[in-house]
């Protein structure tokens, strides 16, 4: 997969929608615009296969570009979802539950 400067370095964003994380893939991770002297080395059809594998389970979530995972293969997009969120929120104000 082709990287952004941005996603190179690491960053996290809120993902709302199915719409929100298309925008963000293709734009901002793919770095695929609509000027035709950077045109999508994916055709539609392939474009779709890889918008469908790397979307995440449910919205809305948080994505995390992780730029340490590049090494040795590993998918660098890592989501974290509503549940995950709820219990960090918990352990963060004192509320933890016991591991």
């Amino acid at each position: 997969m082709a990287f952004t400067e941005q996603s190179r370095k690491g960053f996290m964003k809120v993902l709302t929608d199915n719409a929100s994380f298309e925008k963000w893939f293709i734009k901002d991770y793919l770095n695929i615009n609509n000027d035709p002297l950077n045109s999508s080395i994916f055709t539609d059809e392939e474009l779709a296969c890889v918008l469908s594998e790397a979307a995440p389970r449910s919205f809305p979530c948080l994505v995390l570009v992780d730029s340490h995972n590049v090494i040795g293969g590993a998918d660098p997009l890592r989501y974290i979802y509503k549940q995950e969120l709820r219990l960090m929120q918990k352990l963060l104000e004192g509320n933890g539950v016991s591991c």
